[in-house]
């Protein structure tokens, strides 16, 4: 398996192994395992790769993922975007809830590959894109605000295609999100390379005046 993993994810697919998030231990994921030493980084691994971003799964994430297994009418029989996907786990929980298609975006072909093989070890189906598709029933986006580009997209044009709810670690220098928490979940990166991160907020954000029930 280790070889399949390696040409499917390159060299960082020889240091992953079978895990359970905390938070969703219903879930497995192909994760960096314990024999990486995070305190030293990654790079060492690399090779000329770029930083493994979905070999870890985020707090914000888990959370996300967290919160939709445990309202599984938020997806069930609809179409769902997973924006950012990194390890899948957001899609992955929306496809085991019942969601009738589930795409997962990212820009990064290898974390495409990586949701798609997380997705067949936990038993469901999604789709993966490089983009997010014209209209949605329901976006998911965990920790998504960082970069200023991004942000302005999800806060503005992104409302326009459908609601979204949103996973934030309130990370130090990104701007508050103006609208509503629905829940706060503790909730850490798993294994930990984001240590000073350990709640997140979740918001629903959608159109004024749109009707989206």
């Amino acid at each position: 398996m280790t070889r399949e993993l390696e040409s499917h994810l390159g060299s960082f697919g020889t240091h992953l192994a079978k895990r359970r998030p905390p938070l969703c231990p219903e879930l497995t994921l192909w994760l960096l395992g314990d024999d990486v030493d995070l305190e030293g980084g990654c790079d060492e691994l690399a090779e000329g790769e770029a930083p493994p971003f979905w070999a870890f799964c985020w707090g914000s994430g888990q959370a996300l993922a967290r919160h939709v297994l445990d309202h599984p009418e938020l997806v069930r029989g609809r179409e769902v975007v997973d924006l950012g996907t990194g390890s899948g786990i957001v899609a992955i929980a929306a496809a085991r809830a019942g969601a009738a298609r589930v795409v997962a975006t990212d820009l990064d072909p290898l974390s495409r590959r990586a949701a798609t093989l997380n997705a067949a070890l936990n038993g469901v189906v999604i789709e993966t894109s490089p983009e997010a598709p014209v209209a949605w029933d329901l976006m998911l986006a965990a920790d998504v605000l960082y970069e200023t580009g991004l942000r302005d997209w999800i806060l503005g044009e992104a409302l326009t295609r459908g609601p979204i709810l949103l996973a934030d670690p309130q990370r130090t220098g990104t701007p508050r999100v103006d609208a509503p928490i629905l829940r706060t979940i503790p909730s850490c990166t798993f294994p930990d390379v984001d240590s000073p991160q350990k709640n997140v907020v979740l918001h629903r954000l959608e159109r004024v005046g749109v009707d989206s029930s």
